[in-house]
């Protein structure tokens, strides 16, 4: 049984209690039913001590006093607002939530240490010490024994220090060969080890996450017909059903590495178009086993899909991107949706090869009623919820975070083109003074996984 939550404002180390003393206000120990000289269970995640509970009828109600040794022990961030949730089946007085995101390499400049992400990170931490959660991101590199070395947000800047391993971490390690290293590796099964909660659990790639959807009866009719590409006679099947494919590397981002195969029926060839250079650039193959051929040396380093092409009406790509979160309750909500619109004759829509962003209702606007525009709204948002929901059932571990990318042919029906693990966040922008619900939703989540509430 838990006790309602103690919102800590001010941590004050006293020089002049007994050490293994703490000091809570009268008002939280007559809520919590504790008298004076109660014998207590400290703890900070991982870390613990038996203390000698002080009533203080005149300390403030936000005020929490512990002896230097005990703030010592535990590495109390006296700096930081923080919760304390008194356990009674276990007698224990528990700090916290802590919540720690894990990257890669962090860059050793304090204005941009997360790179295009810092900002994100920094709206976070803000808004975190808002919720009385305190906040830190490291590299999995740094983490020794029970503390990890990272980058708390303090006076306006980032900066770094040891703090205990966090209750809840969120995995935005953005890089394959890191999240797969041995270290990378040797990381997560510590957490594992220790039953520390993390999420987003792992990348899974084009090829799984297709399957996962193939196999649901309700999300099979929106996935476009794909093929695992192993054989000349796979191209030769897929381009005999469709007058074109695209050709997706198990493994890609921003649209890197993807080739579109047209028919040519006046012909009777194939034309290949492909990024180079950063340009679009076409070849003509006359057969199925001459583009078998073209592919071979990179089938060598990458597996690919096939995919049947989606006739949208237009010279200009777009796509619907709807991110969701898991609530404090684990449920999948919706939390931002935008429409991305390619330039003109290009294969791809992402920002990185100059495509424009526009709300997803303006978009729809544009093709359909405003009924049939706000109706088509609210089923992608019910379709990205549902294809969440199947995801996080699927792909084992714990997903908080997914976004989901979605076309709509000229016949107004809508298609899954891929799900995003770890959503960007190089784009974001400080809102003035408006928090994004993806980040409340991630700290209210991450309160959840640690039993802690959220004011």
């Amino acid at each position: 049984m838990l006790s309602f939550t103690f919102y800590i404002s001010t941590i004050e180390v006293d020089e002049y209690i007994e050490p293994n003393q703490i000091v809570i206000p009268k008002r939280v120990a007559d809520l919590w039913r504790i008298q004076s000289s109660t014998s207590v269970t400290l703890a900070y995640h991982v870390l613990s001590v038996n203390t000698e509970v002080i009533v203080d009828p005149f300390i403030e109600t936000s005020t929490l006093k512990v002896a230097s040794n005990i703030q010592e022990k535990l590495s109390i961030p006296v700096e930081e607002k923080i919760q304390c949730i008194y356990d009674y089946n276990n007698n224990s007085f528990q700090l916290g939530p802590s919540f720690g995101v894990v990257v890669g390499d962090v860059r050793s400049h304090e204005s941009a240490p997360f790179g295009p992400i810092t900002p994100y990170f920094t709206e976070m931490a803000i808004k975190a010490t808002e919720y009385y959660i305190p906040f830190v991101v490291f590299s999995y590199k740094k983490v020794k024994d029970s503390y990890v070395t990272g980058y708390v947000y303090r006076d306006n800047k980032w900066i770094i220090q040891e703090v205990p391993l966090p209750h809840v971490i969120y995995n935005r390690i953005g890089r394959r060969d890191q999240e797969w290293s041995k270290s990378g590796k040797s990381f997560f099964h510590y957490l594992k080890e220790r039953n520390i909660p993390y999420f987003n659990d792992r990348f899974i790639h084009k090829w799984e996450s297709i399957q996962y959807f193939y196999e649901e009866p309700t999300l099979h009719p929106f996935i476009p017909e794909t093929r695992h590409l192993h054989s000349v006679e796979d191209v030769t099947e897929m381009l005999q059903k469709h007058s074109s494919i695209y050709i997706k590397p198990f493994w890609g981002r921003e649209g890197s590495g993807i080739i579109r195969v047209d028919k040519n029926k006046d012909t009777d060839s194939f034309l290949l178009s492909y990024e180079k250079n950063n340009t679009w650039e076409s070849k003509e193959k006359k057969t199925t086993t001459s583009i078998f051929s073209s592919l071979k040396e990179r089938m060598k380093k990458r597996h690919y899909i096939m995919q049947q092409t989606i006739n949208f009406g237009s010279n200009r790509p777009i796509d619907y991107r709807i991110l969701c979160i898991k609530n404090y309750h684990g449920h999948w909500k919706v939390c931002s949706a935008v429409s991305r619109i390619g330039q003109q004759e290009s294969l791809v829509s992402n920002l990185s090869k100059g495509a424009v962003q526009k709300k997803v209702y303006t978009t729809l606007k544009e093709r359909m009623s405003p009924d049939q525009a706000s109706h088509m709204e609210r089923f992608l948002y019910e379709l990205a919820v549902q294809c969440a929901e199947v995801l996080d059932i699927e792909a084992g571990g714990i997903y908080g975070e997914l976004g989901f990318d979605f076309m709509i042919d000229d016949s107004d029906k809508v298609w899954i083109l891929e799900v995003n693990m770890k959503p960007s966040k190089g784009e974001f922008q400080p809102m003035h003074g408006k928090t994004p619900p993806s980040i409340k939703y991630l700290l209210f989540l991450a309160a959840s996984l640690a039993g802690f509430l959220t004011n």
